[in-house]
């Protein structure tokens, strides 16, 4: 075997160049670099940041990734929460109650409004099952979050920011109603309501978390303007079906509805046309500021004032309209 000397030129040349580095290329910090969602077969650095299934994760050694190794079944290379110098997740500029996958209102951040939300409803929102470690509740506002779908299992309430929601309720999310206020007490359907009618308006009521008012003015409205249905074609090109919506508010409110239900409105279906009809009258309510002035605007329209008439001259009787179906909603036990 020969052996090779190390010549002391050679070693002369090293120092200088380990020299030149260390001055002019001094070595930086190793900032968070996010990499998106987790994935397999991906080399990660020390203080990579990644998402999964939620959650914010920041990598703990330097590896690759593989299927079994997923950040939340392998604590000693990823730690729940952002790292480094990763600025903090902006919750969405809506008003409404803002959920966050990690405590201390850290991670992913989802801000939903008041409603009933069925784990489908909370999935279409970016928020997976069992989900949610902390949130923020604005004044005068009621969270119930549910253990199981359909708002089953154990509740949880809150009623304000809440920087940890406690081992028992942390990632448990399955559904969740909110409020403004508290919840008001369940209703009894009115008698001359069908059973079918009384269905398609409870759902709409629970969408906007009523507690069942809603659904009795929703059903007064109906009777109004179909007597519940009877006889009514539901065409694309008149008064639509249950709630006489006409084709040019259908319109104007299509995005509206695609926002709240996640999908186009069927004028054919008769579920649609009540959330339909109660998106539109809800919206005038909050618009014109109780339930008889949002009534006189759903017949009369936004600009309807008393003595109003038609193209042909005809008086617009809204008047007449919310006078007949605020007695009706009153008569079956309305709050408002």
């Amino acid at each position: 075997m020969t052996n090779k000397k190390f010549s002391f030129k050679a070693l002369s040349l090293m120092l200088v160049f380990a020299f030149i580095v260390s001055t002019f290329y001094p070595a930086l910090p190793a900032d968070a670099a996010a990499r998106g969602a987790w994935a397999p077969n991906t080399a990660y650095a020390v203080n990579d940041t990644v998402t999964y299934n939620g959650s914010t994760y920041t990598c703990l050694q330097a590896h690759t990734s593989l299927v079994g190794w997923e950040p939340s079944n392998v604590p000693a290379l990823w730690q729940r929460g952002g790292g480094g110098t990763t600025p903090p997740t902006t919750p969405p500029a809506t008003n409404g109650v803002t959920f966050y996958a990690d405590i201390n209102y850290g991670g992913t951040a989802v801000t939903l409004g008041v409603g009933n939300y069925t784990l489908s409803q909370l999935n279409a929102h970016g928020i997976p099952n069992d989900w949610m470690s902390s949130l923020r509740v604005p004044s005068g506002w009621t969270v119930e979050v549910y253990e199981n779908d359909h708002f089953g299992g154990t509740k949880w309430t809150f009623t304000s920011d809440t920087s940890w929601v406690g081992n028992a309720a942390n990632d448990k999310m399955s559904s969740v109603k909110i409020y403004t206020g508290s919840p008001s007490p369940g209703v009894t359907k009115p008698a001359e309501v069908p059973s079918h009618i009384w269905t398609y308006v409870m759902n709409a009521d629970n969408a906007y978390g009523k507690g069942g008012d809603f659904a009795l003015l929703l059903s007064a409205v109906i009777k109004k303007e179909s007597s519940f249905g009877a006889g009514l074609p539901g065409s694309p090109s008149a008064g639509d079906g249950l709630m006489q919506v006409e084709p040019n508010t259908r319109s104007a409110y299509s995005s509206q509805f695609v926002s709240k239900f996640g999908r186009a409105y069927n004028h054919s279906s008769e579920q649609d046309q009540v959330y339909l009809g109660a998106l539109i009258l809800n919206d005038k309510i909050v618009r014109f500021g109780n339930i008889y002035n949002g009534l006189l605007h759903y017949n009369g329209g936004d600009n309807w004032y008393p003595g109003a008439t038609d193209s042909y001259g005809r008086p617009i009787l809204a008047d007449q309209y919310a006078n007949s179906v605020y007695a009706t909603y009153k008569g079956y036990g309305g709050r408002n």
